[in-house]
């Protein structure tokens, strides 16, 4: 079961779940969950699973400060897009495949909600450990598309595809230190 921050089942505590972020580990909790950015748990058997960061809006960001940036629209579901940013196993995990679960289950949230555009904006870690220089678009398109990428290897196996390659999409100490600060698009819509 996915549960959304703001539903009344949302418990304050997995508001400590943030600190496990390896993904924007640098993000603060209000940042997540203010204007159209918002947390989902994925919750089974009663333990939280999973965690997603998200971005609620009417386009979709190829770079972390459009992420950071609301559209402007009053309501976070008079959208059609949602943009995970950072998707997470908890330490309290028990299941395997909980991942796949949890992106199954946010999709079907998001569309009891109306929204039907889904996509990621994902790092590529590995990026700078498999190639010396700074690669080109075709180069990371193969690379990713070979599965050797941990975060390429999840979403491709859970259905999504490569929508776009980003440069300078993050400019974080992280970010560049592991991937010039590229980031690429998944499209969860197939």
């Amino acid at each position: 079961m996915i549960i959304e921050h703001g539903n009344p089942e949302f418990k304050s505590e997995w508001f400590d779940f943030i600190k496990e972020d390896p993904v924007h580990p640098g993000i603060s909790i209000r940042r997540r969950i203010i204007g159209n950015r918002t947390l989902f748990v994925y919750v089974q058997d009663d333990i939280p699973q999973f965690m997603i960061c998200a971005r609620i809006g009417n386009r979709i960001p190829h770079n972390m400060a459009e992420v950071l940036n609301d559209d402007g629209y009053s309501s976070k579901y008079d959208v059609t897009y949602a943009i995970f940013y950072s998707i997470f196993r908890l330490s309290t995990c028990t299941i395997k495949g909980a991942g796949t679960k949890a992106i199954k289950a946010l999709i079907d949230h998001c569309k009891q909600k109306g929204i039907n555009n889904f996509y990621t904006l994902s790092p590529s870690p590995g990026l700078k450990n498999h190639f010396v220089n700074k690669p080109d678009e075709p180069s990371i398109r193969k690379y990713l598309e070979s599965w050797d990428g941990p975060v390429a290897k999840f979403h491709l196996s859970n259905g999504a595809r490569i929508h776009s390659i980003n440069f300078d999409a993050d400019y974080s100490e992280q970010r560049l230190n592991e991937s010039w600060g590229i980031m690429i698009n998944y499209d969860y819509n197939a």
